[in-house]
């Protein structure tokens, strides 16, 4: 997911933070571009990055 500046990551996160695990974070050309999956699936992808 893109977003075109910090303030409207921001306002994102804050609204679905409870549902969503950010795993990746990157500022490219500007733009805010994340990383994310459900909080339940977030151990299976964490596992795989060791």
């Amino acid at each position: 997911m893109t977003f075109d500046n910090w303030t409207a990551y921001d306002e994102w996160l804050i609204a679905n933070y409870q549902d969503y695990a950010i795993y990746k974070v990157n500022e490219v050309s500007g733009k805010i571009e994340i990383e994310y999956c459900a909080k339940d699936d977030f151990e299976k992808i964490k596992d795989e990055g060791k």
